[in-house]
């Protein structure tokens, strides 16, 4: 429907018709139900943690109905295809809407698509781990973001602000590009290749450019939009970050440029040739050199966002922050031989590392970003109080792996760091069941004090 605005009759005699002026912003367009799956999503992060809690507890009490390595393949996929992959899919299309796209039905399609992909892998890979059923729902995951990649870029380019759209270039980018890992993967166990070197480093292919590829600049594009609207920053035409964007466009850059190479990161533990060695150690300074100039953006602009964000938002992304920033400097340090082969030797530190990119800085800004749309309102005591009991779980999490870490390095057992590693899982469950169940009273209050017709 297309709204006709008769604009008042200035200038005209009394009983003549004003111009009919086509009030553009209020034509109205297909919309998606993008709350409801933003709360969906939530969903999906809490029975994340629910598979978390059931991992801790199997290694310190033992669950005989549940195979380990099943529930942590089922854990791992779901975590980046039904948390991850779909809070970024909405806060995209967010984005998208906002900046005056018309979303395409076709949206709601890859949104199911995703989902059942998603359901799928976790509930085939709890039963039987890598088998047909599990590998065809992976397969579904990868159409599907062969898809999603490919429509969104048609449909966001030409509307998106200029750095934002870079960014967004290349999370799609690399989305497609990890997909590669996947394929290796069935390549090396259908001809039985037998190397183990091989088959790790296409798995660590598949984590990095989701990790260090899709997931990163998907939250980087999301903070990036949030600064060119509620920082009141545009190029001409009001496309972009004029104010910042010298910084942005650079830091932008650095890290997209330094993505590809930074795989030799990966590849260290194999004791590899020089120039891969001599690939990662630039590839390190390129991250070092893109991390100065986002410190620059922050330092520049502390004020101007900080009035923009709600308090809890300012500690939700302040902290998402400092895990980039360790994020980048755990990687600069592992090209010295001596540290790569102490993080590489030891599983806590890896998993450590793991769950300080995804729930330290990924997960946070996700949540930041739907708070700062009001896609997740704090207004519920239970949301609030669940978002805080949440992050005081990631931070008990990372504190706890990072002493396993140091003190295994040390050669030093800690006995009892399961109990308190399924203790901070249990705080982030919590969390994140007081904040889904107020997210359920919120809608259904709002729902309930909605006209009647």
């Amino acid at each position: 429907m297309i709204y006709i605005i008769k604009k008042p009759n200035i200038g005209h005699p009394a009983g003549v018709p004003g111009p009919v002026v086509l009030d553009m912003h209020n034509i109205s367009r297909p919309t998606l139900p993008l709350r409801w799956w933003v709360f969906c999503a939530c969903i999906n992060l809490f029975i994340v943690s629910i598979l978390g809690v059931l991992l801790r507890y199997k290694g310190i009490f033992g669950l005989p109905a549940l195979d380990y390595n099943y529930l942590l393949h089922a854990h791992s996929h779901f975590a980046f295809s039904g948390w991850v992959t779909t809070a970024l899919f909405v806060g995209l299309l967010y984005i998208l809407d906002d900046s005056g796209a018309r979303l395409s039905r076709i949206y709601r399609y890859q949104f199911w698509l995703n989902q059942v992909s998603s359901f799928g892998m976790l509930v085939s890979f709890m039963l039987q781990g890598y088998a047909p059923v599990s590998i065809v729902f992976s397969s579904l995951s990868v159409v599907f973001s062969y898809w999603f990649a490919w429509c969104y870029w048609r449909d966001g380019r030409s509307v998106l602000p200029t750095v934002v759209r870079r960014a967004i270039g290349f999370a799609l980018f690399y989305l497609v590009l990890s997909s590669l890992g996947p394929y290796l993967l069935a390549y090396s166990m259908s001809h039985r290749l037998g190397d183990r070197a091989f088959y790790y480093n296409a798995i660590y292919l598949y984590l990095h450019f989701q990790y260090n590829g899709w997931f990163t600049f998907g939250v980087i594009a999301l903070f990036l939009w949030w600064a060119s609207r509620e920082g009141g920053w545009r190029e001409a035409g009001g496309r972009g970050l004029a104010g910042i964007g010298s910084l942005s466009k650079t830091f932008v850059a650095l890290l997209g440029l330094a993505c590809i190479p930074a795989y030799c990161l990966s590849l260290l533990w194999t004791g590899p040739p020089q120039w891969i060695r001599i690939t990662a150690v630039i590839a390190a300074l390129l991250q070092l050199a893109a991390g100065f100039f986002l410190l620059r953006l922050f330092v520049r602009n502390r004020r101007k966002w900080s009035a923009s964000l709600p308090p809890a938002v300012k500690i939700i992304w302040g902290l998402a922050a400092a895990a980039f920033g360790i994020k980048l400097v755990l990687q600069t340090l592992s090209v010295m031989p001596a540290l790569g082969r102490l993080a590489f030797g030891h599983r806590s530190v890896i998993i450590a590392y793991l769950h300080l990119v995804l729930l330290g800085f990924v997960t946070l800004v996700l949540l930041g970003f739907f708070t700062t749309r009001n896609l997740v309102t704090l207004h519920p005591r239970a949301v609030s109080t669940g978002m805080a009991v949440f992050v005081s779980g990631v931070l008990l999490n990372e504190l706890v792996l990072l002493l396993q870490s140091l003190l295994q390095i040390s050669a030093v057992v800690w006995a009892g760091a399961g109990y308190w590693l399924f203790g901070a899982a249990v705080v982030m469950c919590t969390g994140l069941l007081l904040l889904t169940a107020g997210l359920v009273q919120h809608a259904l209050v709002r729902d309930g004090n909605q006209p009647t017709h």
